[in-house]
C-alpha cells in the first residue's frame, strides 16, 4: 500500500488560563496568609506610627528576605542625595548628615496614605502601596493583640 498525500493536519490551540490558575503574585488582592510569627516579630521590633527611615529600610530588607520583594519596595526610603550650590549631587549615605536623616521619626501610615493620594491624582497604579498599607495594619493589629496559645 502506498500513501500518495498527507491529508491529516493537526491544529493546536492554546488553552486560556482561568483565574484559579493564576499565581499568587498575579492576584489583585493582598495575600492574607502572612506568617503570623513573622508579623509578631516585626510588631515587637517596630512601631509603624513612629518609624525612622532606617527602620523602614530594615523592614524592606526583612520583606525582601522573606520573598515579598514587591511589597518591600513600598518601604524603601528615598535616596539620600543633596544638591550642591554648583548643581552637583552629593550622596549623604554613611555621613553624619545622612545618619541624622535616617534616624528622623515619621508616621508610615500617613506617608503611605499621602503617596497613594498622590499616585491617584496622577492616574498611577497604587496596588503595591495599598498592599503595604494593609500589611502595616496587620502589624499594628499584631502589636496590640495577644497571641493565642493553642496548647494551654
Amino acid at each position: 500500500m502506498q500513501i500518495t498525500s498527507a491529508t491529516n493536519t493537526i491544529f493546536t490551540t492554546r488553552t486560556q488560563r482561568s483565574g484559579n490558575d493564576l499565581s499568587p503574585d498575579k492576584a489583585d488582592v493582598p495575600q492574607k496568609n502572612h506568617d503570623k510569627s513573622f508579623l509578631r516579630e516585626l510588631a515587637s521590633s517596630l512601631d509603624p506610627k513612629n518609624m525612622s527611615r532606617q527602620e523602614s529600610l530594615d523592614l524592606a530588607n526583612a520583606l525582601m528576605r522573606s520573598g515579598q520583594g514587591d511589597l518591600s519596595t513600598a518601604f524603601l526610603p528615598p535616596p539620600l542625595l543633596q544638591v550642591q550650590s554648583d548643581g552637583s549631587v552629593k550622596n549623604l549615605s554613611g555621613t553624619p548628615e545622612g545618619d541624622q536623616v535616617m534616624s528622623e521619626k515619621f508616621n508610615m501610615f500617613d506617608s503611605l496614605k499621602d503617596r497613594i493620594e498622590y499616585k491617584k491624582l496622577n492616574n498611577q497604579p497604587t496596588e503595591i502601596l495599598d498592599n503595604a498599607l494593609f500589611f502595616l495594619e496587620q502589624i499594628q493589629i499584631a502589636k496590640t493583640t495577644r497571641s493565642i496559645n493553642e496548647f494551654a
